[in-house]
């Protein structure tokens, strides 16, 4: 059957049902359901629905929101990945399939991005990083140190004596932070970067409070997690007011 719609027919919009299908195999494995979960299953459908709109619309500056949107939950997906490997809910070697079509999906949507002004097309464009890793926000010591923070965290919360409902909100706010990071890397403004880095710098500010709460204040249990968010928002803090400069 023909499709009807141009999205449809686009390398890109058929790369990503391909992730959302891959998306779905690996959470069906799961032993346990975290924040990352959700976010992934969000973000795979996010990528999808703002391929088709910037596929319809005839605006350029409508495109390109759509297009950067749609990065940026590409990179929110890879994030989440990195983070279930972090908790160790999926091995390292088991998330690069979708790793690698991720970064797939980016390099079509860099390029089209490149070429927004005209009709939509797909050109191919080489995606790397100076680090050599898959994505760029993949370089950066401020994710880097956020994603080691939410493998450091689900052991050390079994040892305290907290609320389901507060080791949930700090699972869901360490998350965020590492989401929020990736995300805003992969927008293609300075002010849309800058509002996720800021946001992440706030989660990482709540993050800090919900953990002292989890230990019932100082404790020598989560001295190192609490000294990892006061430099998490100390680079962040950094990394957004560079983004506002250039």
């Amino acid at each position: 059957m023909t499709e009807p719609f141009g999205h449809g027919r686009l390398i890109v919009y058929q790369k990503g049902m391909r992730f959302v299908a891959l998306r779905r195999n690996l959470l069906d494995r799961l032993t346990r359901r975290v924040s990352a979960c959700d976010h992934l299953e969000r973000a795979a459908e996010s990528i999808q629905v703002n391929i088709a709109h910037g596929s319809s619309t005839t605006s350029a500056q409508e495109r390109m929101m759509y297009l950067g949107h749609a990065n940026g939950s590409a990179l929110e997906c890879a994030a989440c990945l990195d983070v279930l490997a972090a908790k160790h809910l999926i091995a390292a070697g088991d998330t690069l399939p979708g790793k690698l079509l991720l970064a797939e999906i980016v390099s079509i949507l860099l390029a089209m991005h490149k070429t927004a002004a005209g009709r939509v097309r797909e050109p191919s464009a080489r995606y790397h990083t100076r680090k050599g890793n898959l994505f760029d926000h993949e370089d950066l010591d401020v994710y880097q140190l956020s994603l080691k923070l939410t493998g450091w965290l689900d052991p050390i919360l079994t040892r305290l004596s907290c609320s389901t409902d507060l080791r949930m909100k700090l699972d869901r706010s360490t998350t965020s932070i590492v989401l929020n990071i990736a995300e805003g890397n992969g927008r293609f403004t300075a002010a849309d970067k800058a509002k996720f880095y800021k946001t992440a710098r706030k989660t990482a500010i709540h993050s800090d409070a919900l953990l002292d709460l989890a230990a019932g204040g100082e404790s020598a249990d989560t001295k190192e997690g609490r000294e990892w968010l006061h430099r998490v928002a100390a680079m962040l803090a950094a990394l957004t007011k560079t983004t506002i400069r250039k």
